[in-house]
């Protein structure tokens, strides 16, 4: 029987031969209960090495089959076990084909070497799950002792008759692999196997994490949020100077827009932090509403146009028009801003449950009255949370509680009205305090429903319209163009609502993905920031190819009756295609080679999350701050370069395929 002390301060692991093993809490010295009793190895299989890895919390164990495996403490929150912790086989390492006669560590990193009975050593990466090296003594006779340099850079083996065998070792970076790098590895005490990437740690025992892909997840989610809003912005802006504006304001809108491209980085990133973080921080119902409201105030602005007198609208100039657009823009801006208040009040509620939930009005649930498919998850994640909230139960402090009491309670009603817990509250919301699904949905839904009804007004309701009656003056074609706005506004809610509904009803919830618990640095912020410097290059390339599309196909549009706006989208855009794609792949590059606005605006957390409201972190930014510090020709340092080959391989695939997209357009508008 062996036994072993694990690094968490509080357990002892007794192992026995035959591959049984209990692991004792000692939380209280004097009285150690048993935690869990468990096997190590395979049916049929004996123990026949054990060793402790750097740090003391993870186990080796080789068997009489040859077989390698790792093991440690993982937290389990719905763990029976007295200290909430599960001993779990993290690593199956590669059989080595003999019985492990011997298993030597590494003191500085999570190496080892495996003797076995045969003479044949393995030295291995326990995390990377990879083999360095592979040697045999010669005459092959059992392994004694298996034994690694202190740098790990050589090997000395003791074989059963006492011959003493060395060998040199070359393996600067045993801890990168292509699994670790890029696959789902499972780190010391984590709940599960997970992408991280953590380059420095307190702690000298702690495991490399090196994994690439929150850097690229993050690169992409940046990438993706900035194009979303950059490019329809960018592209409206040049539809709107090349077609309607004339040549002298356009001169000088123009080059001021193209000015914000020479905006430095860091100033932007400066902005986004001091002034953008804080404000969507404090008024983010109304950053959300905004989204919708600025739209929608434009369109309402542009239909109530139509009523003005033909001698107003005739005496405006362009400059004029274009004061008046943005002054209805900022309006629109400032009364979402205003409204924010109103929408959190409407959609995030919470209810009487929430309340007293909140106030700490509850009592704990018998654990054989727990939901059947809650008591059996190996780990709590706020969307069980959520869903265990829909049962009218809640969790708190690794047990399942329901609201005790009655909001009439004085001493409930004092904590109430103390802390506001009944007040509307869109960050509670976020976070999977209060409330359902639905409200989330309904806000990703209705941009969704607003394209779909504009085609459905477009191919079906305006034809009918205009069949219905063709002689109608100015006034009353004003006033059923105003009508068709509003009934495809309320359309556009009402669908959305059941969309919403439904979703809600298959048990989705939008905070599993888009939305989630708000963090000041997230990628919303990032996002409007990182617009500002991804506008001006996209607008400057589409307004150009604009412009360079013919008078004569204007001219041609216009003779046969279309209006300049179905000019603009049905005739010059579809010709000057290629151009604004290439914009925006331009745009996209400039966006994902993006660094200080990254940097300062997020946090520079790897996450992999498609909430707005985490944080992330790109490649370029982690070169940005790593490198400096980063010892030259170590792994550190190497992964670093890789991420820069890395962001050279992503940004080259995606202008590939762009260019192979645009060479197709192109062709196509050039038979136009």
């Amino acid at each position: 029987m062996d036994l072993f002390i694990l690094g968490d301060g509080h357990s002892l692991l007794l192992v026995w031969p035959d591959g049984f093993a209990e692991r004792l809490v000692t939380e209280n010295p004097d009285e150690p209960v048993v935690g869990e009793t468990l096997r190590l190895v395979g049916p049929g299989r004996r123990v026949t090495a054990l060793a402790k890895l750097i740090g003391g919390r993870t186990i080796v164990v080789g068997d009489s089959a040859g077989g390698v495996s790792g093991w440690f403490s993982a937290r389990n929150e719905l763990a029976r076990t007295p200290d909430q912790l599960v001993f779990s086989e993290a690593h199956r390492l590669a059989p080595q084909g003999a019985a492990i006669t011997s298993i030597g560590v590494s003191t500085r990193d999570r190496t080892i070497v495996t003797g076995d009975d045969s003479g044949a050593a393995w030295v291995r990466n326990v995390t990377a799950q990879t083999v360095v090296a592979r040697v045999r003594a010669e005459p092959a006779e059992p392994i004694a002792a298996a034994r690694l340099a202190p740098k790990v850079d050589g090997l000395a083996l003791l074989t059963a008759s006492g011959a003493l065998h060395t060998w040199s070792l070359d393996a600067p970076h045993p801890d990168a692999s292509v699994r670790a790098l890029f696959g789902k590895v499972w780190y010391e005490g984590d709940p599960a196997p997970s992408h991280t990437y953590q380059s420095s740690s307190g702690d000298d025992a702690a495991e490399a994490k090196y994994n690439l892909v929150p850097l690229i997840f993050g690169t992409l989610k940046a990438t993706i949020y900035t194009m979303l809003i950059a490019a329809p912005l960018g592209i409206l802006g040049a539809i709107y100077t090349s077609e309607f504006l004339s040549p002298r304001v356009r001169a000088a809108v123009k080059p001021s827009i193209e000015m914000m491209a020479s905006l430095p980085s860091v100033v932007l990133g400066f902005i986004a932090a001091m002034l953008i973080a804080p404000l969507v921080r404090d008024a983010l119902p109304g950053v959300l509403l905004a989204f919708a409201g600025v739209p929608i105030g434009v369109l309402l602005a542009a239909y109530l146009w139509h009523f003005a007198p033909v001698r107003v609208m005739s005496r405006l100039s362009a400059g004029g028009r274009l004061a008046t657009i943005m002054a209805v823009t900022a309006a629109g801006a400032w009364a979402s801003l205003r409204l924010g208040p109103t929408m959190e009040s409407a959609l995030f509620r919470p209810s009487e449950a929430d309340v007293l939930i909140r106030a700490g009005a509850y009592e704990p649930v018998p654990r054989d009255e727990w939901p059947a498919w809650f008591a059996a998850l190996s780990a709590v994640s706020d969307r069980e949370v959520r869903r265990l909230r829909e049962a009218g139960l809640s969790y708190r402090d690794g047990v399942v509680v329901r609201p005790a009491g009655t909001l009439d309670d004085p001493e409930i009603a004092a904590q109430v009205a103390l802390h506001g817990f009944d007040e509307p509250d869109l960050r509670a919301w976020l976070d999977g305090v209060i409330g359902g699904p639905w409200p989330g949905w309904f806000l990703l839904l209705f941009p969704a429903a607003a394209l779909a009804m504009a085609v459905v007004v477009t191919r079906v309701v305006d034809p009918a319209v205009r069949a219905w009656d063709r002689r109608r003056g100015p006034a009353a074609e004003a006033a059923v163009e105003l009508a068709k706005f509003l009934l495809a506004l309320g359309a556009t809610a009402a669908l959305a609502a059941v969309g919403a509904s439904a979703l809600a009803g298959l048990g989705l919830d939008a905070r599993d993905s888009i939305f989630g618990a708000y963090q000041q640095r997230n990628t919303l912020v990032v996002g409007l920031a990182m617009a500002v410097a991804v506008i001006p290059i996209i607008y400057t390339i589409a307004d150009d190819a604009m412009t360079s599309v013919p008078d004569s196909m204007r001219s041609a549009s216009l003779g046969c009756g279309a209006t300049r706006w179905q000019t603009a989208v049905r005739v010059v855009l579809p010709v000057a295609l290629s151009g604004v794609f290439s914009a925006c792949m331009i745009g996209l590059g400039r966006a994902a080679g993006e660094t200080m606005i990254v940097l300062m605006a997020t946090g520079n957390t790897p996450i992999m999350s498609w909430s707005l409201f985490d944080g992330l972190r790109t490649l370029s930014a982690n070169i940005a701050v790593e490198l400096p510090e980063a010892p030259k020709d170590g792994t550190h340092y190497r992964v670093l370069f890789l991420c820069g080959l890395a962001l050279f391989a992503l940004t080259f695939t995606i202008n590939t395929a762009a260019e192979l997209i645009r060479q197709r357009v192109r062709r196509r508008s050039a038979s136009l």
